[in-house]
């Protein structure tokens, strides 16, 4: 169960929800902007196009309006305000002509009572049927100032504007038969004519709208699925490249232990765009993630090795610490007291070397920590070497090897760890007096080569087989031969795991070569800077 949690939990989506999601995501966004585009061009078009289309209304009610009143000219006796002369037939007839009102207006400036718009003539119109009567006129209209002057007998004037009567209004003058003006045939206001004349435009609009609106989401439907096919492919093929390298992992985290991680899929890059810098980031992330791992693995491998090799020499102290010591009590009991001394001093000896192990695996910890601490002193290098050299002598006439030093008295004073480098340095000679043969000779040399001080250990030792170089500085390892510590005292092997410790914590380095004519070198180097500091 807890591996389908986990599975269910880390899993990749599944394709069909990757895409449909995503599609439906981009084919909304894709046709509101569409819709929006449309809208706003429709109706920018429209408002641009508006006062040529109010023109053309003008033109149309002034042709509609002065042929209403040549027909009142042939058809009416008489034009007055009271419409007497009016038939009745004529008036039906005028019912049918405006959606708005006609008012007669004589010479004496006296107005008609409206004719209406027959209720049966025009769609959704909302004014009464002819003969409504001349009640309240004055209120109900505004008849505009322009009827009463000389300039509304000369010819058909319309007029939109809401600057002479609220709405608009439209004059033509009507004649007699002789051509004398008889009196003025007025629409006021345009409200509803106006509309009437744009009607078809706007409904054109509307047409156009819905056409576009489904030409729209059309193409934004067909766009969103190539731009999610185009975006989702890619990202699709980097979700299961990345499921696949990292499944195995998530197994292993949650303690299944099943299936290893595929390593070296990598996501297939092409192009520069943003998807091909997404998929080097991956793959990057991926080598990263595999250095790692690689990394955690070699040092649990190290870490396990350790605690082995380590568990293994302390194992075997202890248990001859406890055979000597309860061979003491023996020998006490039996009165052998020469013997009780010489098995107290074995069991000494295996305290020792297990008080030396526990320090040596201490002070690695400590110089291969995030910060490690250097105690920083002035360093005489010659008297330092001096003193080192001084420290072996006794164990080269033992070995009968020759111990010689090969340095400058003029080195420069440093800054360093004087404890710590004498440490470096005397296990650096240690290890060579050990490996060379009786009759050899073992040398310590120094000096500055550019801005480097190079510390040099040369023996004429059996040398080091080249397949065990990389592994010589690593904690704990020692060689085969070197297990059995016959005839070499107690040695815990972190000796070169802490002189290259302890130079990488003064910004150093150590290496080892061959030496010319068969031995082993040991390198230390230092950068120093003017002042004579180590870097």
């Amino acid at each position: 169960m807890k591996d389908a949690d986990l599975s269910s939990t880390h899993g990749p989506p599944s394709e069909m929800a990757v895409g449909r999601s995503l599609f439906w995501r981009v084919a909304a966004l894709l046709v509101v902007l569409q819709l929006v585009l449309a809208v706003f061009a429709a109706g920018f078009a429209m408002w641009s196009a508006r006062g040529a289309q109010e023109t053309l209304a003008a033109a149309a009610l002034a042709a509609r309006l002065d042929a209403t009143a040549e027909e009142i000219e042939r058809r009416a006796e008489s034009v007055g305000s009271d419409l007497s002369g009016f038939p009745d037939a004529l008036l039906v007839d005028l019912g049918y002509r405006f959606p708005d009102a006609l008012i007669i207006v004589d010479l004496n400036g006296d107005i008609s009572r409206p004719i209406w718009p027959a209720k049966d003539a025009f769609v959704d119109e909302s004014a009464g049927a002819n003969g409504r009567g001349l009640t309240a006129l004055d209120s109900m209209f505004s008849i505009p100032e322009f009827v009463n002057s000389e300039e509304a007998f000369d010819d058909v004037v319309v007029d939109f504007s809401d600057e002479a009567v609220q709405g608009g209004f439209a004059s033509a003058p009507l004649y007699d038969a002789v051509g004398f003006p008889t009196g003025l045939l007025l629409v006021q206001p345009l409200t509803r004519s106006l509309d009437l004349e744009l009607m078809e435009s706007r409904s054109a609009f509307r047409r156009s709208i819905r056409i576009i609106a489904i030409v729209s989401i059309m193409m934004a439907l067909l766009l969103g699925v190539l731009l999610t096919l185009w975006l989702v492919r890619p990202l699709r093929k980097m979700a299961n490249i990345v499921h696949q390298m990292g499944s195995p992992i998530i197994q292993q985290a949650s303690g299944s232990g099943a299936g290893a991680a595929n390593n070296s899929l990598r996501i297939p890059v092409k192009g520069s765009d943003e998807i091909a810098v997404l998929g080097h980031t991956i793959n990057n992330m991926a080598d990263r993630v595999e250095a790692s791992l690689e990394t955690l693995r070699e040092s649990d491998l190290m870490r396990r090795e350790l605690v082995a090799n380590v568990g293994h020499d302390l194992r075997t102290p202890l248990a001859a610490m406890k055979a000597h010591l309860e061979e003491a009590v023996r020998y006490q009991g039996e009165g052998r007291m020469d013997q009780v001394h010489s098995s107290l001093e074995s069991a000494e000896r295996q305290v020792e070397y297990v008080t030396r192990l526990v320090n040596d695996l201490f002070e690695l910890s400590r110089l291969e920590g995030a910060s490690p601490h250097v105690h920083l002193e002035q360093v005489l290098l010659p008297e330092l070497f001096s003193d080192v050299l001084d420290m072996h002598r006794s164990d080269a006439e033992r070995r009968q090897v020759i111990l010689s030093g090969d340095f400058e008295q003029e080195l420069p004073v440093i800054q360093a760890d004087g404890v710590r480098l004498i440490r470096l340095i005397s296990n650096l000679l240690s290890n060579a007096l050990r490996h060379t043969p009786t009759g050899g000779s073992v040398t310590l040399s120094a000096g500055v080569e550019a801005s480097d001080i190079v510390i040099t250990v040369t023996d004429t030792g059996e040398g080091i087989d080249p397949e065990i170089k990389s592994m010589l500085f690593e904690r704990y390892y020692r060689g085969d031969d070197a297990r059995t510590r016959k005839g070499e005292g107690h040695r815990t092997g972190l000796g070169l795991a802490i002189s290259k410790a302890i130079a990488e914590a003064h910004g150093g380095s150590l290496t080892v070569s061959d030496a010319v004519g068969g031995g082993t070198r040991m390198i230390v180097s230092f950068p120093i800077d003017l002042d004579g500091r180590i870097s």
